[in-house]
């Protein structure tokens, strides 16, 4: 059977499109938003000052991830041998459905609209950095919520909230 070269050629364009829309968003986009949110959650931990009574001597940073376990492995490998003010950094997954532990920061993503909520305002009036890439987080009550809009990673800052905690973020 022959096929004639216009149509060949617009067979091709076609399989090739659909194999770039397969792999491309797959293997290099996921990879790189969990590893730039591993990022920009180090760099909000960086840039908060926690009141110093939170901290007992030469105590860590207690850094909790709820729900996703991606993001909790990125900013493993992100904090890895990292200080943060003099303090090393330590990261624990916690399952969505678990009950929450004594962390200095929590980042909250993959998990029901309520317990976002739930989270938000457990730990309102308290000193703990509160991160999400969760619709409307700060709205809620939560310090900084992560997004991506038109292909960039930004972020919004609830100041009153983060005031609240009695956290300072430069």
């Amino acid at each position: 059977m022959v096929v004639p070269v216009r149509t060949g050629r617009r067979l091709v364009s076609v399989l090739f499109l659909l194999l770039c829309a397969a792999v491309a968003p797959v293997h290099a986009q996921d990879v790189t938003e969990v590893r730039l949110k591993g990022a920009f959650l180090f760099n909000f931990a960086r840039f908060t000052e926690w009141p110093a009574d939170v901290f007992h001597g030469n105590s860590p940073i207690s850094a909790c991830v709820v729900g996703d376990r991606a993001m909790g492995d990125s900013f493993l490998e992100t904090v890895k041998g990292k200080l943060l003010g003099g303090r090393s950094i330590t990261v624990t997954f916690v399952a969505a459905t678990m009950p929450l532990p004594t962390c200095h920061l929590f980042y909250v993503s993959g998990v029901a609209d309520t317990r976002v909520t739930e989270i938000a305002s457990t730990v309102r009036d308290v000193p703990v950095l509160t991160v999400s890439d969760a619709d409307t987080f700060t709205k809620r009550g939560g310090i900084i919520q992560i997004f991506v809009e038109g292909g960039k990673m930004k972020f919004r800052i609830n100041a009153k909230s983060a005031k609240r905690a009695r956290l300072q973020l430069d």
